[in-house]
Parts: structure tokens; C-alpha cells; sequence
């Protein structure tokens, strides 16, 4: 063997492979593939949906809160683009966190459909369970609120 004979032992010269700068080529494509693919599976209206259920988890945490610290029971009641909040029966004439009055309105094309949720003075809703349904952009999400503890999820 002399010096200028560089090809590993038993390999001959038309071995072909893949070299790094193919490599690279091939996960830059791959990566733009994935890309576009999870744009497609997470478009803006589930971003939208999700993001009404988050506000509607804060607002019944804080009516929850707001349960515990008064001696009347709190209430949220649901009826087709909004829902409000009622202090012992009658609507509260104060604005929800992050909102102008004590109905949320939804966007349009959402809705929400469950029974009332009271809270007594312990922030329990009650001995059963109970299910809010946020419904648009062609999906929906369902909220449970355990019973007793009042535990949202």
C-alpha cells in the first residue's frame, strides 16, 4: 500500500453513499413537510376555541372565589353565545376580570351549552358533577367541574 492509496481496505472506487450536505437537504425538506403539516392540524380556529375555554376556566374559578369569600351562592348561567354571572340570583352589576359587564359574549359562530353552576359558600357546586360544552370552528370542548370540590378540568 502507498501513500497516495486513500481507499479504505475491500472498498472499491464506485462506492457511492450519502454525503453531509445530502443529509442536510434531505432534513431541511423533511422539516418543511412536518411544518406545513402540523399548520394544517393546528389551525387559528382551534387556537380560538381553546382560548375561550381558558378564559371561561378563569371566570368560574373566580366566581368559585368569589363564592367562598361571600355568604350568598354564585351562579354562571349558559345560554347560546355568552354566559353571566349571577350573585345570589340576580345579575352582578360588576364587569368580569378582562371584560366589560358580567356576560361574556363568545365570538361569533361559538356557542356554550351546560347547566347553571352554583357555588355555595364552600366553592362546591354541588353533589354532582357538571359539564360546560364551548362548541366552533367545527369543534367543541367539553369542561367538567367535579363534584363537592368544585375542581375544573
Amino acid at each position: 500500500m502507498s501513500i497516495t492509496d486513500c481507499t479504505p481496505k475491500g472498498a472499491s472506487e464506485g462506492n457511492s453513499g450519502f454525503t453531509l450536505i445530502e443529509m442536510i437537504a434531505v432534513l431541511v425538506v423533511l422539516g418543511i413537510i412536518a411544518a406545513v403539516a402540523v399548520a394544517a392540524i393546528l389551525s387559528q380556529a382551534s387556537f380560538a376555541l381553546y382560548s375561550e375555554v381558558d378564559i371561561l376556566k378563569s371566570h368560574l374559578r373566580f366566581v368559585q372565589y368569589r363564592a367562598l369569600s361571600d355568604d350568598v351562592p354564585w351562579s354562571v348561567t349558559f345560554g347560546g353565545n355568552s354566559y353571566t354571572v349571577l350573585r345570589d340570583g340576580a345579575t352582578w352589576p360588576h364587569s368580569l376580570p378582562n371584560d366589560d359587564s358580567s356576560t361574556h359574549q363568545l365570538p361569533s359562530g361559538y356557542s356554550v351549552s351546560g347547566s347553571t353552576v352554583t357555588y355555595d359558600e364552600w366553592g362546591s357546586p354541588g353533589i354532582s358533577d357538571v359539564s360546560v360544552t364551548l362548541s366552533g370552528g367545527g369543534e367543541s370542548h367539553t369542561i367538567r367541574i367535579t363534584k363537592n370540590t368544585g375542581f375544573i378540568q
